[in-house]
């Protein structure tokens, strides 16, 4: 089953409209998805999280590859 990791950001808390352009290009650089602006300026995001790769197991008398 397919996991989100959420994030809101504040737009009226940034000084001029550039910056929120910015600001968003930046968060979809970063595998964020814009899911909404709302109309007090709250933008909404989202990205899929990703399980964490399963340990390496040493069994004993294991050694390092010669590549």
């Amino acid at each position: 089953m397919r996991q989100w990791d959420y994030r809101k950001i504040d737009l009226n808390d940034l000084p001029r409209r550039s910056v929120d352009i910015d600001l968003l290009n930046a968060a979809g650089e970063n595998g964020w998805e814009l899911v909404a602006i709302a109309a007090n300026g709250i933008a909404y995001f989202k990205r899929e999280l990703t399980p964490p790769a399963p340990a390496r197991r040493k069994t004993i008398g294991s050694r390092p590859s010669d590549q």
